[in-house]
């Protein structure tokens, strides 16, 4: 135990809790637009509007996938910054 920093084991659990929050990213990238694409596929062939379904699908899917990547990164800034409050 250091003075500067009482418990180690804290800032490693908030630094690891960050990293799973940003690691969570690639998977988002890659299942909202998929969900996009298999709704829109399946609009289209119900509908017979070939890409049209498709390709809003996309891109609500890349939308939605923005957002919530969007809302991670602003957590873990909020993490991080209450870990460096708690270390003044």
């Amino acid at each position: 135990m250091g003075i500067l920093n009482p418990d180690p084991k804290k800032k490693s659990n908030r630094d690891l809790g960050a990293f799973s929050l940003l690691a969570a990213i690639p998977a988002l990238l890659i299942a909202g637009p998929a969900v996009g694409f298999l709704a829109g596929r399946w609009l289209d062939e119900k509908f017979d509007t070939e890409p049209l379904f498709l390709i809003i699908g996309i891109v609500l899917g890349f939308t939605s996938a923005g957002f919530e990547i969007y809302k991670l990164v602003k957590k873990a800034e909020q993490m991080q910054k209450s870990e460096e409050n708690e270390n003044e």
